[in-house]
């Protein structure tokens, strides 16, 4: 059942506390494409750690209810803390995806994306097509992972950068065909577009780069080469109105922030060696979403009658890197996810009705990929990670001293 807690205006003081603690942090460190040196400063001064802790003393204050928080041009934001209280606003279609916000930054490179619609029932249809393409048969895609797998040192040093390039390789080809393989520069036009949808509507859309980038994903959309989700996406034939073609540049952004969570995962696989079972290794996936999100803050926004009497156009903001880890706590803790675990383990790829489509697609990938590197590869990695994990972990200065395994 929905919670009826009634949310609880913080003070000024923790009102200013959560803006630069929390907000400010989050809002730097790039919601939509992480800025590398602000991740760096965030993992040194352990911004997200204290946020948490923040949260945590609030909490304690104020009990499970919700925090009300005033926002500047927003009036309130309601942080919901427990986790009934965040399934209850993500499965409750009264709290939209589509807000403000979410449409002002998503707009700049997917302005058709399933999560910016505001109307109901083209939601709902973009929603089915991408149910419909991205549930399909994904063991075709092994050999994909495994050939780019292949091209990583097997000696030597693993950083972010080679990892990031192989990993795009394999994005490219199980969203768009071989042929796109090495079409650097249409990731190079996204990442412009994405790194603006940092700043959302306070940016203005750069049209020609859209428009440019929008062409070259359409060429390779055109060949709808076999065994690719671009050939799945052709035999569709969704309606004109759902956009199809405009749905893919959210899997790619989506699949993007799946390199963070793989190689974050290979950095826990070290520290707590564990047999290359499929079930295992998407067990660390998901606590590598589950402890650093991709996501760092789910928006929604009220659009209906809700729990809580709240007026419609209130911003409801899940902070993920709490909400993770306020009942399982920092520690790596892969049974969670294993057997169908029965403790709350946070929403790694959200909940409800707008929970993310392409989750077993990317389980699927990353385990995959995780299974071929260290099939291959002993890793040794620059940070060691025991006993409560930090808040950030840096994934651009994070590399790995590699040598071929034993046979």
């Amino acid at each position: 059942m929905p919670t009826i807690t009634r949310p609880t205006r913080v003070t000024p003081a923790q009102a200013l506390a959560v803006a630069t603690t929390l907000a400010l942090p989050a809002l730097a460190q790039g919601v939509v494409v992480r800025r590398p040196t602000m991740v760096r400063l965030a993992a040194l001064a352990d911004a997200d750690g204290r946020a948490v802790r923040l949260l945590r003393r609030l909490r304690a204050e104020h009990g499970d209810a919700p925090l009300l928080v005033p926002v500047p041009g927003r009036g309130h934001a309601v942080l919901p803390l427990a986790s009934h209280d965040v399934l209850a606003v993500l499965e409750d279609r009264a709290f939209t995806p589509a807000t403000r916000e979410k449409r002002g930054a998503l707009a700049h490179f997917q302005p058709d994306g399933v999560l910016i619609t505001p109307d109901h029932g083209l939601r709902q249809r973009r929603r089915s097509l991408n149910d419909e393409v991205l549930s399909t048969d994904l063991r075709p895609f092994a050999r994909v992972v495994e050939e780019e797998a292949a091209t990583l040192p097997r000696e030597g040093v693993l950083t972010w950068q080679v990892f990031h390039a192989a990993h795009w390789r394999l994005v490219r080809r199980i969203v768009l065909g071989d042929g796109a393989r090495d079409d650097v520069t249409l990731v190079r036009q996204l990442d412009r577009l994405r790194r603006d949808a940092n700043w959302s509507s306070l940016r203005g859309q750069r049209t020609d780069v859209r428009t440019a980038f929008l062409r070259r994903l359409r060429g390779h959309l055109a060949r709808a080469e076999p065994g690719s989700l671009a050939a799945t996406l052709a035999a569709a034939h969704a309606p004109a109105d759902v956009h199809a073609d405009g749905q893919v540049p959210h899997w790619l952004f989506a699949f993007d922030a799946v390199a963070m969570a793989v190689y974050r995962a290979l950095a826990l696989l070290a520290g707590h060696p564990a047999p290359p079972v499929h079930d295992l290794l998407r067990a660390a996936v998901l606590e590598s979403l589950r402890l650093w999100p991709t996501t760092i803050a789910i928006l929604r926004e009220v659009i209906g009658p809700n729990p809580w009497g709240a007026p419609e156009g209130t911003l409801v903001v899940i902070y993920s890197p709490y909400v993770n880890r306020a009942e399982p706590g920092s520690s790596y803790r892969p049974e969670l996810w294993v057997d169908g675990g029965d403790t709350w383990a946070g929403v790694p790829f959200s909940a409800g009705f707008a929970r993310c489509a392409g989750e077993e697609l990317v389980l699927f990938t990353a385990a995959t990929l995780l299974g071929a590197i260290l099939r291959e590869r002993e890793l040794r990695p620059s940070v060691r990670l025991e006993g409560a994990m930090p808040g950030t972990l840096d994934h651009f200065h994070l590399r790995f001293a590699v040598k071929a395994a034993d046979r």
